[in-house]
């Protein structure tokens, strides 16, 4: 399936705005976040339709570091994917209310940490593929982009504990908790900055793994010369 660059950013960027909306459940109210879960699906399957020759290379090239790191989480993406939206259609209560399927709390449990899985596997992949986000987008690099990447991160960081995000993402809740007193925008905001916490880690990570294995071989590779015009 050919897909302009330009088409597929777009598509990925709205994506990411349904999955926070669909994640606002408390807010929105159950029939936005089937709606807006239907739409995401939707577009995970357009994004996996426009890159099917991924799929069609996997079993086949060789696989080094940085296409191993990337099929890896691909795959877990996929896994988390297929989790999340088969118990969200097994306990629907408004777009599929005529099936009267009843998905019970422990589905409803792992519906809830699969969604957050998935935000956090979208924002790895994101991450991973941050050069090609940067280019399609016209971002550079510079020292005041870095310096308001950093920011961002920070607050991503505060963010990941103050939404107590390692118990959502380990089972630890089964209804997510918004507090109505506080200001709605509040709840996107902090998801956007635990997203950009997550692109910033993997990101940086990756970029130390790979410039560390890069330094290795090119000393590797200077030694074995050396030894050899002895």
């Amino acid at each position: 399936m050919s897909v302009s660059r330009g088409l597929r950013l777009a598509v990925d960027f709205f994506m990411a705005a349904l999955l926070l909306s669909a994640l606002a459940y408390r807010i929105t109210g159950d029939l936005w976040h089937e709606l807006t879960g239907l739409a995401v699906l939707a577009l995970v399957l357009f994004h996996n339709a426009a890159n099917l020759n991924w799929y069609g290379k996997v079993f086949s090239g060789k696989y080094g570091a940085r296409r191993s790191v990337n099929t890896l989480l691909n795959a877990a993406l996929i896994a988390d994917a297929a989790v999340l939206f088969i118990s969200g259609f097994a306990q629907s209560r408004c777009v599929l209310s005529f099936l009267e399927l009843d998905g019970g709390i422990v589905l409803r449990t792992i519906h809830a940490a699969t969604g957050y899985w998935f935000l956090l596997l979208v924002s790895a992949h994101a991450g991973a593929h941050w050069e090609w986000l940067s280019h399609s987008a016209g971002l550079k690099g510079g020292t005041t982009f870095r310096i308001f990447c950093a920011f961002a991160a920070t607050c991503g960081l505060w963010a990941f504990f103050e939404r107590d995000m390692f118990a959502k993402l380990f089972l630890g809740y089964t209804f997510d908790f918004w507090n109505p007193d506080y200001p709605s925008p509040l709840f996107f905001l902090a998801n956007i900055a635990i997203m950009g916490f997550y692109m910033c880690v993997v990101r940086c990570v990756l970029t130390v793994f790979f410039d560390m294995r890069r330094t290795v071989r090119e000393r590797w590779a200077h030694r074995r010369r050396n030894e050899a015009d002895l």
